[in-house]
């Protein structure tokens, strides 16, 4: 007898492949077999007329302040969400100096359109650094399992402080700055540093217009010296926007040239 047996509903499985009517046995919280006539279950769920599919990963949200205090991420969770990725568009709340707090919260509600009255309230900030942020997030149970980028925004914020928020050069100091402020994520292959910015040549150019801010130029000399390696631990991805003059279909085929690039 299985622990739990979906029953009878059209599976889609993510793979390509048509839809089927079928049963979901799961044992021990695994899907151990997907078939007609599957055994009985110790709980079963009719599952009839409705669509069974894995959850989806829903790799752009903005749940940075949400998932500090809400552990069903609604209204995601209510439409097969099973993951959500965080810290897009440079923007969130790590690292965190206690005097950014409110300047964060203010660029999270200017950028994205996220109340801020609810993100002041909610927020317990007993958080400074990457890792603490981490631990936090840990401490809650999930319905919705959550994943972060480091927030572009905030490290410069926390490493250059107003001199960041207004878009101002770094100086020598400010890559080794950078690079200390992400704690342990620096050497964590599967987390990135998302900003913007047009042009990509070579490394020290990306790493360069990551420190010069959101209207930083271009600087083909690299004279930033050590490029993201140093920042990210070696993998970096890059993800390009284009405009395609209001074609779609332009837009996506640009898209499709555009890879991810992982630097060594």
């Amino acid at each position: 007898m299985y622990d739990l047996v979906i029953r009878g509903g059209t599976v889609v499985d993510g793979t390509g492949a048509s839809a089927i009517e079928a049963d979901v046995a799961i044992e021990s919280s695994r899907i151990v077999a997907v078939g007609p006539g599957r055994g009985r279950g110790r709980e079963e769920i009719d599952a009839k007329g409705a669509i069974v599919t894995p959850g989806f990963v829903d790799i752009h949200t903005h749940y940075d302040g949400q998932a500090t205090w809400d552990p069903e991420l609604a209204p995601s969770s209510w439409h097969g969400v099973t993951t959500g990725i965080m810290g897009n568009c440079g923007v969130g709340f790590t690292p965190a100096a206690p005097d950014r707090h409110e300047w964060l919260i203010g660029l999270m509600a200017g950028v994205e359109d996220i109340p801020g009255t609810a993100l002041a309230e909610g927020m317990t900030w007993d958080w400074e650094s990457f890792p603490q942020y981490l631990a936090a997030l840990a401490k809650l149970p999930r319905t919705v399992d959550v994943a972060t980028h480091v927030p572009h925004g905030a490290v410069r914020a926390y490493v250059m402080g107003e001199r960041g928020a207004r878009n101002e050069p770094p100086t020598a100091a400010t890559p080794s700055r950078l690079h200390g402020s992400t704690g342990h994520a620096a050497s964590r292959p599967d987390l990135s540093l998302p900003t913007r910015f047009e042009r990509l040549t070579a490394a020290g150019d990306l790493f360069y217009r990551a420190c010069r801010g959101a209207h930083g130029t271009h600087d083909p000399s690299g004279r930033s010296g050590k490029g993201p390696i140093r920042l990210l631990g070696g993998c970096v991805p890059i993800v390009c926007r284009f405009g395609g003059g209001g074609d779609p279909r332009r837009s996506q085929g640009r898209f499709r040239r555009c890879v991810s690039h992982l630097l060594a």
